[in-house]
C-alpha cells in the first residue's frame, strides 16, 4: 500500500489563524502596555505645578479610557479563545464607554440638558437588558467545541 502526503487545508487554515491570534494577542499587550506607560508619564504634569484642574480632568480621562481599551481588548482576547463572539463580552465595552463619556462630561461640569441624561439612561437600559438576556439566553461551549 502507497502513502500519499496529502495536504490538509483546514489544519493549514488553523494553524494559520493560531499564528496570527498570537501575533494579534502580542500586538494588544504592546498597545496596552504603551498606553499605561503613556498614562504614567502624564503624571509629570502634576508636579509641574500648572493648572492642576485641567491636567486631572485630562488625566481621569485617559485612565477612563484606558480602562475601556482593556474591556475591549479583553472582549477580542476572550473571542480568539472561544473562537466565538460573545455578545456580552461586547457589550461590556459600549457600556463602560457610555458611563466613561457620561463622566467626563459631569467632572468637566459641561451643561447636559435633559434629553441627553434621558438618552443615556435609555441607552444603558437597553444595553443592560441585552446583556443580561445574553447570559441568560447563552448557549453551551459544549456546542461549540470541537
Amino acid at each position: 500500500m502507497q502513502r500519499t502526503n496529502q495536504v490538509s487545508i483546514p489544519l493549514i487554515f488553523d494553524n494559520v489563524i493560531r499564528y496570527i491570534i498570537n501575533i494579534l494577542i502580542i500586538y494588544i499587550i504592546i498597545i496596552l502596555v504603551l498606553n499605561l506607560g503613556k498614562n504614567l508619564y502624564s503624571i509629570k504634569t502634576f508636579f509641574n505645578g500648572d493648572l492642576i484642574g485641567n491636567n486631572l480632568s485630562n488625566a481621569i480621562t485617559d485612565i477612563l479610557s484606558f480602562l475601556v481599551m482593556i474591556e475591549l481588548f479583553r472582549g477580542f482576547i476572550e473571542y480568539f479563545k472561544a473562537k466565538r463572539i460573545r455578545l456580552h463580552s461586547m457589550i461590556d465595552p459600549a457600556i463602560i464607554f457610555i458611563v466613561r463619556e457620561l463622566i467626563i462630561q459631569l467632572y468637566a461640569h459641561e451643561k447636559m440638558g435633559g434629553n441627553t441624561l434621558i438618552g443615556f439612561g435609555i441607552l444603558l437600559l437597553c444595553l443592560g437588558v441585552v446583556r443580561s438576556m445574553a447570559l441568560l439566553f447563552s448557549p453551551d461551549d459544549s456546542t461549540f467545541a470541537k
